[in-house]
């Protein structure tokens, strides 16, 4: 029984490790093998072509992953593993029959509703009239409404002599109620005045007392941070990450950069101010770059081929994040902006 337990045990760990492993060179794949680049610009004047045509491919893997971007030609991205598209922009229309029949029938449908709505109109022509006539037909002459019918006005009543008397009082009191409320309200008002002011200077002494504290910890962080700034954790830190950049550009840099320029202008001086310039800068660029001067055009155009060529991989800016992170001058530069260390 015990060494059939064993005996899975070991199954399991084997399936385990087999796991484990392929995950592994998984990760290592991705991280050492690189993602290949290709651009190519070609620019030409005249004829049907467009202006400038731009191709930019990306490949990984032997091509097992291929991305290609053009510009401005039918594909402007497609998106490849091995030989099955995944992603097509913009994508291909198919042109079939069913459409054209699909259409049609739309429009048969809309005729036939069209003329059916045409039909009952005509039918209900008669009735509507019908209906006006009932509805235009006089109302009986003898007939009288309720409303048109008085005898004659009603007699004035003792009763109303004595409410009028009584409003008359009323009114007598009431305006000298009004007398007492507008001076009461006067003086309210006068009270609300003078608290309106009293909260506006309040307001002002606050607003100046807040300023100042505001420009008082603004120069106090102006000065704690050009001190961090001139400490020697940012003085390491900036050297880090300069010679980190550095070392990410040498590595992308284009294997192969090279280009075949046509250029022109109007004035031959100005062209003859820039192949000086390009004869200062021939023992740099001159294997690259190529240029031939058009001097019988008398009209500004640069035309010309471009192509460049290289290869990024991951592990380059992997290592420069885990170089940059676990650095002691780093980490204690970011607590010291963060005021974390004070």
């Amino acid at each position: 029984m015990l060494h059939i337990i064993l005996f899975i045990l070991k199954i399991i760990g084997i399936i385990l490790l087999c796991i484990l492993g392929i995950v592994l060179f998984a990760v290592l794949f991705a991280l050492f093998v690189p993602l290949r680049y290709r651009i190519r610009v070609v620019r030409e004047a005249g004829g049907e072509k467009p202006p400038v045509e731009v191709t930019v491919k990306l490949t990984w893997f032997l091509h097992l992953i291929n991305i290609l971007v053009r510009y401005p030609a039918d594909v402007i991205l497609r998106v490849r593993i091995m030989v099955i598209t995944l992603f097509r922009l913009p994508k291909k229309e198919k042109s079939s029959g069913k459409n054209k029949k699909k259409k049609k029938n739309k429009k048969k449908k809309k005729k036939k509703k069209n003329t059916g709505d045409d039909v009952q109109e005509e039918d209900a022509l008669p009735d509507r009239a019908l209906e006006d006539e009932i509805h235009s037909e006089p109302a009986n002459p003898g007939e009288k409404s309720p409303e048109s019918g008085t005898d004659g006005e009603e007699e004035a009543s003792p009763e109303k002599c004595e409410n009028e008397a009584g409003e008359e009082e009323d009114s007598s009191r009431k305006d000298s109620l009004s007398i007492f409320e507008k001076v009461k309200a006067f003086i309210e008002k006068i009270k609300s005045i003078l608290q309106k002011i009293k909260e506006f200077f309040e307001n002002i002494q606050y607003t100046i007392r807040n300023l100042c504290d505001k420009i008082k910890s603004t120069l106090d962080n102006i000065q704690y941070y050009r001190e961090v700034l001139t400490g020697e954790p940012f003085q390491q830190s900036f050297r880090l990450c300069k010679n980190e950049i550095g070392y990410v550009m040498r590595k992308v840099k284009p294997d192969k950069f090279e280009a075949d320029l046509v250029v022109g202008m109007e004035d031959p001086a100005a062209l003859g101010e820039i192949f000086a310039l390009y004869g200062m800068l021939y023992p740099v660029i001159g294997q690259h770059i190529r240029i031939v001067g058009d001097f019988e055009s008398g009209r500004t155009h640069v035309e010309g081929e471009l192509y460049v060529r290289g290869r990024i991989r991951a592990f380059t800016f992997l290592r420069v994040v885990v170089r940059v992170y676990l650095n002691k001058d780093v980490r204690k530069l970011i607590r010291l902006l963060k005021k974390e260390a004070v």
